[in-house]
């Protein structure tokens, strides 16, 4: 029987080969953490949408001025880049810690608000903290995992987000249903935080261990302007944009399915949250799925393949090939979520295979930030051609993006190579 003293417990090791202890530098925990703070982050992203009608009766707001709130929060995220370099010079660990505080700060701090903009000030905070979370969350998952589980881990880390996602709306709408959406705001905002200091307490150094480890010839002590050289190159671009026009696709049907439904399918407005409810669901599926297929074949082929899927699924969607009928709506848009959720993993394991090794902070902040680009613009965008023409033409600017987010992967290179780390074979 093994014997542990508590200020040893995460640090513990042990000469007596019949013991059997955890420690926390176990890669299975980092990941776990990490999941846990990436769920976070998409829960914190969809914390406000759920009180529009409690905060537009408190504080006589417009739909406009609700939608500022959640655009300034997508502001925040455009600090991925310079966040990465941070990430590459400290280390993960206390960015990832400092993103999850501040995030969960600015949203307890809107819940004391007394004008609209307190309202955006939480919200600006809130958005500042979410810009940590691509950067420290990547550094930290490719520090402690290798090519046979990296596309699980990341698929696992993705699926985090769509809990997060599904499970906001009822946690902060239920609170501020039976208390006030003040004490919702603290609360969660306050759950935030403690998760944070278990993280300090807990989470492995492991990106910051990797770079110690790395020679001094080959640290990446550049500023950021030397990083766009070091980093700018045409697969770079590509996947840069690829991120663009994928989001793109992925907040257009986020943002409008509950508004294209009863227009083009002439459908309940309850159907259609239930059929942005499958696509979230399918998704959410998919992400697991795919996670095991990135880490069996070729990530670039799989994004390919899947999102030419959705485009094509979609685009029968969106010209009603079907005959419209709930059934039809939900399982259609089910089966766009399941089939762009496997894209995900093989996603995130192109970006590790193209980011240079010493720069896997700074190369996911420069990459995300696209994804910060397409969700600022899509809404936007969409929400003028519905406005000019019809939501059904703006859901066919959507194939198109699926379409062409397919294309510019397949213009990718296969890499020369990256230090520490093996392609993955085809599968053929």
């Amino acid at each position: 029987m093994c014997s542990i003293q508590l200020l040893d417990i995460f640090n513990y090791s042990s000469n007596d080969t019949t013991c059997v202890s955890f420690t926390i530098t176990d890669w299975r925990y980092t990941v776990g953490i990490v999941t846990g703070g990436h769920l976070l982050s998409h829960f914190y992203l969809l914390a406000f949408p759920p009180l529009f009608p409690m905060l537009r009766a408190e504080f006589g707001l417009s739909n406009a001025a609700l939608g500022v709130l959640i655009s300034v929060i997508s502001l925040g995220l455009l600090l991925q880049l310079p966040v990465g370099g941070l990430v590459d010079r400290w280390g993960a660990k206390l960015v990832f810690v400092g993103g999850v505080a501040l995030t969960a700060a600015g949203v307890g701090l809107a819940g004391f608000a007394t004008s609209y903009y307190w309202l955006i000030a939480g919200a600006v905070i809130s958005g500042i903290g979410q810009s940590a979370f691509h950067p420290a969350d990547y550094a930290l998952l490719d520090a402690v995992t290798n090519e046979d589980n990296k596309g699980k881990s990341f698929g696992v880390h993705s699926f985090g987000a769509y809990v997060g996602f599904a499970i906001a709306p009822l946690i902060v709408g239920g609170i501020a249903l039976w208390v006030d959406w003040r004490v919702s705001l603290f609360a969660v905002g306050a759950g935030g935080i403690l998760y944070a200091l278990v993280s300090l307490v807990t989470l492995d150094s492991a990106y910051r261990r990797q770079l110690d480890e790395t020679p001094q010839a080959e640290k990446d002590d550049t500023t950021l302007r030397e990083t766009f050289s070091t980093l700018w190159n045409p697969s770079v671009f590509l996947l840069l944009s690829f991120f663009v026009v994928a989001t793109m696709a992925n907040k257009g049907i986020q943002t409008f399915t509950t508004v294209f439904v009863p227009t083009a399918y002439d459908l309940s407005e309850s159907i259609g949250n239930l059929t942005l409810t499958g696509f979230f669901a399918g998704a959410a599926i998919g992400i697991l799925v795919g996670g095991v297929l990135a880490d069996r074949f070729d990530p670039r082929r799989i994004v390919v393949s899947t999102l030419t899927v959705c485009g094509l699924s979609l685009l029968a969607l969106t010209l009603g090939v079907v005959s419209p009928h709930a059934v039809v709506s939900v399982g259609g848009f089910t089966v766009v979520g399941f089939f762009m959720g496997i894209a995900y993993p093989s996603r995130d394991r192109l970006v590790s295979r193209y980011t240079p090794s010493g720069s896997t902070g700074k190369g996911f902040g420069l990459i995300f930030t696209g994804a910060s680009i397409g969700g600022l613009v899509s809404p936007a965008l969409l929400g003028v051609v519905i406005d000019a023409t019809t939501v059904t033409v703006s859901f066919v600017l959507v194939v198109a993006f699926f379409l062409l987010a397919a294309l510019v992967v397949f213009a990718l290179r296969f890499p020369a190579g990256r230090a520490g780390r093996t392609p993955v074979p085809s599968g053929d």
